[in-house]
């Protein structure tokens, strides 16, 4: 125990006496502020080299970690490039693969001892949540449909439900390993400890909803609806009903289990599925909580860092599309928010777990500290209280949410028509063969529609001051079934409308 104490004491001084007590670990969510405002005005190349430049190799920052290949993948997907955006995301993935390998082969490798992490779990290998591990194989599904490689995402689809079974097994195997180590180190994980938390903030209908943090339905209802358009309705209704279990009580998925392999488009008509993906996933922060430390005299009240999830960048979800006459309803299936409340509220007992060791230790550390020297005590308190704070990675270009609407329409050029929280949005698509995939990516201040995708104001397509606005030029989405039938939409003018506002929680 003493030479582990005197790591720590060595560890918290180093922090200082290297220069680095201002700014010991990056600040993720910090640096994507920019990145996520360029992206609701729809400068998305101003975005990528904002990205760019905050990954640039430095002291703190001398590898690409995971979470640039996130975002970037994401910028690119926005920015019309979805070759770019799938070659990136597979170097994500590849990533994620190396965290599978060692969760199949050495997971206490993963785990670790519950007190190594003398500084923060921003010490740790960061892999990715668990959500944005299972989301990032089905964006790479889609990104696969848009560009025409079925096979490939078949093959995306099988690693989604083989990741999401990994990591039931390894969070069971995780809990079970710190449970333990607790009880050997006598501390208890128990969340009445965070007195001052805002416990009820992960534990809202939405959150109970959800069976797990990671499950997303729109990768199975996605599942669902390639294999039945392909002409495999065995294999679609399996994705339908996992797509169910986990978003319950959604009319579209509900029809189309009920009418699985019953769609039959006509010779001039295609099976149109709109993905309609609103705003931007939750930061996670850094909150201090009191909490009582065991001592050998007693409990000492110290201030500990925790996880905190913070909603900023809501989107706007509309009712409704309108498309060739009729009015299609837009269902969420996944909410990214509620996925990231429901995962801190699993994961927390652990959090907890660790957290409080971390600070006995150092607490330990300090009392060495001052008695062998004042001055090395008053040292390890700064730097612990420097290094005191909670992870705050995450994707934070991730959509906040992603909805559904879906119908069988002519093909052809077809106008769509969509709230958008600032005024009313049109554009042209173009609707060819069998099925096809339309992408809409509302920002709160910009649309992204379809490949290649371009990025619009708003507000553009809505009148201003009781006048018609000017017409936006905005691209078709891929006809996934044939790709090669690509041409540009012709704008067209906008009718009088309502002024455009930003809403309040955009």
């Amino acid at each position: 125990m003493k030479e582990r104490v005197l790591a720590v004491a060595v560890t918290l001084s180093v922090v200082v006496l290297a220069g680095c007590a201002g700014n010991p670990m990056r600040q993720y969510d910090a640096e994507l502020k920019e990145t996520v405002t360029l992206v609701k005005t729809g400068a998305v190349r101003q975005a990528v080299d904002q990205l760019e430049r905050n990954n640039a190799p430095g002291l703190l920052n001398k590898d690409k970690d995971i979470l640039y290949y996130f975002e970037k993948g994401e910028l690119l997907k926005l920015g019309r490039d979805y070759t770019g955006s799938r070659d990136t995301w597979l170097q994500a993935d590849a990533i994620v693969q190396q965290w599978e390998d060692d969760a199949h082969t050495n997971p206490g490798k993963l785990i670790g001892d519950i007190g190594s992490y003398v500084l923060n779990d921003k010490t740790r290998r960061y892999d990715g949540q668990d959500y944005e591990k299972v989301m990032l194989s089905s964006r790479l599904t889609l990104d696969h449909l848009l560009l025409g490689n079925f096979d490939l995402a078949r093959i995306e689809m099988k690693k989604t439900y083989e990741r999401e079974k990994l990591i039931e097994e390894f969070r069971e195997k995780e809990y079970d390993k710190l449970k333990e180590d607790g009880d050997k180190r006598h501390v208890n994980a128990d969340t009445s400890l965070l007195k001052n938390y805002p416990l009820d903030q992960l534990d809202t209908p939405d959150v109970r909803e959800l069976k797990n943090g990671y499950q997303n339905a729109f990768a199975h209802y996605l599942a669902g609806y390639f294999f039945e358009v392909t002409g495999e309705p065995s294999l679609a209704e399996p994705g339908y009903r996992n797509a169910l279990q986990l978003a319950p009580n959604r009319k579209i998925v509900e029809n189309s289990l009920k009418n699985v392999g019953r769609r039959k488009p006509g010779p001039r008509e295609s099976d149109v599925l709109f993905v309609v993906e609103s705003g931007f996933a939750p930061s996670w922060k850094s909150v201090m909580v009191p909490i009582p430390i065991p001592r050998d005299r007693g409990f000492v009240i110290t201030p500990l860092s925790f996880p905190l999830i913070k909603s900023e960048n809501r989107g706007f979800v509309p009712a409704s599309l309108t498309v060739a006459g009729r009015q299609l309803p837009v269902e969420t299936l996944t909410n990214v928010d509620s996925m990231a409340r429901r995962l801190l509220k699993d994961q927390m007992p652990g959090i907890i777990l660790r957290t409080v060791v971390r600070a006995a230790l150092k607490s330990a550390a300090q009392e060495q500290a001052n008695k062998a020297n004042p001055i090395a005590g008053l040292v390890v308190s700064v730097a612990s209280v420097l290094t005191e704070q909670a992870d705050d990675r995450s994707w934070r270009t991730l959509p906040e949410t992603i909805s559904v609407a879906r119908a069988i329409l002519p093909q052809g050029r077809q106008t769509v028509e969509f709230q958008t929280g600032a005024g009313t949005f049109r554009a042209d698509v173009v609707i060819g063969g069998p099925f096809t995939i339309v992408p809409i990516r509302l920002t709160g201040g910009a649309v992204y529609i379809s490949q290649p995708a371009a990025a619009v104001d708003a507000g553009q397509s809505a009148a201003a001051n009781g006048d018609a606005a000017a017409a936006t030029e905005a691209s078709e989405p891929v006809a996934v079934a044939a790709p090669e039938k690509k041409t540009r939409a012709t704008p067209k003018k906008a009718p009088k409308a309502a002024p455009a506002t930003k809403s309040s929680g955009e």
